[in-house]
């Protein structure tokens, strides 16, 4: 996540206080073990107060699990904000012999928001939101622009009448832009069920080694729920900025709902 958006939630958080009552559970880690903790949404944002503990989760796909360890003697605190702006706080201790191996961090355990608007400076759900807002706001007006801009299909796949088609793939900023097609060219209306980009691994006819990990997307913009009858709809999807290692390829995966009309478009 870049400065630029984190920067303004942490100066926010500055001029908050906690709310009364509100008390910060404690996690405890160790330098021979992992702690795992998974939340109800994926991280996009994860920090300690001191690099005596470390954090990690996937920051190149949006994940719900992060990993956290710690050196001895030291005490100190989690900060971190789900992709739907929730945050959560939590204080961190050290312990030889640890009570717990992992944490499921309930949606209750976010912070509350206490905070009116007072002379001493917004509060940090107002700054969430706002920043929440010119970031849907930038998506909304970038997709708007790539739905006008002329392209030729870069990848297409058709079975029983329907078709999807990539027609761009744009990277800007931290962000991956997908344009894709959707034709139906039969007399059925097509109702979409499921539109899932995945990394793949493997082949699924040697499933010991196959793997499917779905790129969970950030923005859709105008993806529609169906397509009538000799109809196509042009739609942007945007993804967190990812790559690709030699034996991973991208697939989209469309399923009709209530329905055997899918296919599996091969990106590479």
């Amino acid at each position: 996540m870049k400065n630029h958006i984190l920067f303004p939630i942490i100066s926010c958080l500055l001029f908050s206080i906690q709310a009364p009552g509100q008390t910060l559970d404690t996690i405890y880690a160790n330098d021979h073990q992992v702690v795992s903790l998974s939340f109800s949404n994926p991280i996009q944002t994860g920090m300690t107060g001191s690099p005596s503990f470390a954090f990690n989760f996937n920051r190149e796909q949006a994940d719900n699990l992060g990993l956290l360890q710690a050196e001895k003697d030291q005490e100190s605190n989690l900060l971190v904000r789900t992709t739907t702006g929730d945050l959560y706080s939590f204080n961190l201790a050290y312990r030889e012999h640890l009570p717990q191996l992992h944490y499921f961090i309930n949606p209750d355990q976010r912070l509350a928001n206490p905070f009116q608007h007072s002379s001493n400076g917004p509060s940090a759900q107002d700054c969430i939101q706002k920043t929440a807002s010119t970031k849907e706001e930038h998506f909304t007006l970038f997709c708007t622009q790539l739905l006008h801009k002329k392209s030729s299909a870069r990848h297409s796949k058709h079975q029983k009448g329907i078709r999807v088609k990539l027609m761009d793939q744009v990277y800007h900023n931290d962000h991956v832009f997908m344009v894709f097609e959707l034709k139906n060219r039969s007399t059925i209306p097509y109702a979409l069920g499921q539109f899932q980009l995945s990394k793949v691994l493997g082949t699924p006819k040697r499933k010991a080694s196959y793997q499917e990990l779905p790129i969970t997307p950030l923005f859709e913009f105008k993806m529609p729920n169906q397509i009538g009858p000799s109809s196509s709809v042009r739609f942007v999807v945007v993804y967190p900025k990812f790559t690709l290692n030699a034996e991973q390829r991208l697939q989209v995966k469309v399923l009709e709902a209530q329905g055997s009309r899918n296919l599996i478009l091969k990106l590479r």
